[in-house]
């Protein structure tokens, strides 16, 4: 589940229905456990005319947790990482900064 990423055109918020379809289901995993919350978290490249800002990485995870909610998730059960930053991912330079990460938050009882 820490794998889970989605990634995105330069600029770009809107995801492919594979990647929201995968999303649905990642989302539906945290919610199926009364303790988890699902953490999404919008990244953005700083790489010169990517056309992405700290805002792109925001609206993406925002975008995302309306789709979820739209689509009956609770929204209790998800947390939107705020403020988005750039980060690459460790060990995989060649993969795009524009992107969503998710981790999963267990709450203890």
């Amino acid at each position: 589940m820490t794998q889970t990423k989605v990634f995105y055109a330069s600029g770009s918020v809107t995801v492919s229905q594979a990647d929201l379809n995968a999303t649905f289901r990642l989302a539906q995993e945290a919610a199926d456990c009364p303790q988890a919350r699902l953490r999404i978290i919008g990244q953005h490249s700083k790489e010169p005319g990517s056309r992405d800002s700290v805002a792109t990485g925001r609206l993406r995870a925002v975008a995302l947790m309306s789709s979820l909610v739209s689509a009956g998730l609770d929204p209790s059960q998800i947390i939107v990482g705020a403020p988005s930053w750039s980060a690459g991912i460790p060990g995989q330079p060649g993969l795009s900064n524009s992107r969503v990460d998710f981790d999963v938050i267990l709450e203890e009882s």
